[in-house]
């Protein structure tokens, strides 16, 4: 069984991971390197995820993990419509990805870089994902459609794109959001993502 201390360990060291790959790629990542960032030695870090694939791996298994466990939480007021849910749902997501910066470019990097996501994606959280998003479609009440996957990936697409782009680049974009108040550049975006959501899927 492993101790509070072990536990902690291998939390140090994943959380340094994910953001040294997101910041320079698996390739990029050296094991010493992503050692040093957690302040654990080589041997440490392939004790507890045998080496730079298996810290990767977590580091994938994480970010699906709890992307999964976002929607069966989610709940909609009595009598809420589907532009309602539509507009619920854009906007929890958002605020995930927002918290969750850094894992979103550790994915986009990989996909840069090799042209699709990890194949641990594909292998392991597919087929659930694509059953979750089924879920969701009929959870938003919304009409069915051949094209409902697509929807979703294009609204996945731009939530993440917009998700990693620093304050820097979208205040420009948002001149009303007041600069004292540093939720109102999220909460203009937020409010945007919700709107263009609602007009893509025709609600």
């Amino acid at each position: 069984m492993a101790t509070a201390a072990s536990e902690d360990t291998a939390a140090r060291i994943l959380e340094a991971g994910i953001a040294c790959f997101a910041e320079r790629g698996f390739d990029g990542a050296s094991t010493r390197a992503l050692a040093a960032a957690a302040g654990v030695n080589v041997a440490t870090l392939a004790y507890h995820f045998k080496g730079k694939e298996g810290l990767y791996e977590a580091a994938v298994d994480r970010i699906y993990a709890r992307l999964r466990a976002l929607v069966p939480g989610l709940t909609f007021p009595e009598g809420a419509d589907a532009r309602a849910r539509v507009d619920a749902i854009v906007r929890l997501a958002w605020r995930f990805l927002r918290a969750h910066r850094t894992e979103v470019r550790l994915l986009l990097r990989h996909v840069l870089e090799h042209g699709r996501l990890p194949g641990r994606v594909h292998d392991r959280w597919l087929a659930d994902l694509l059953d979750q998003a089924g879920w969701a479609w009929a959870l938003l009440g919304l009409p069915p459609d051949p094209a409902w996957r697509l929807h979703l990936l294009t609204l996945n697409h731009l939530l993440a794109r917009y998700a990693i782009s620093d304050d820097a680049d979208l205040r420009p974009f948002a001149p009303d959001a007041d600069p004292a108040d540093p939720a109102a550049l999220d909460g203009a975006v937020e409010d945007h993502l919700a709107g263009a959501a609602c007009r893509l899927l025709g609600v």
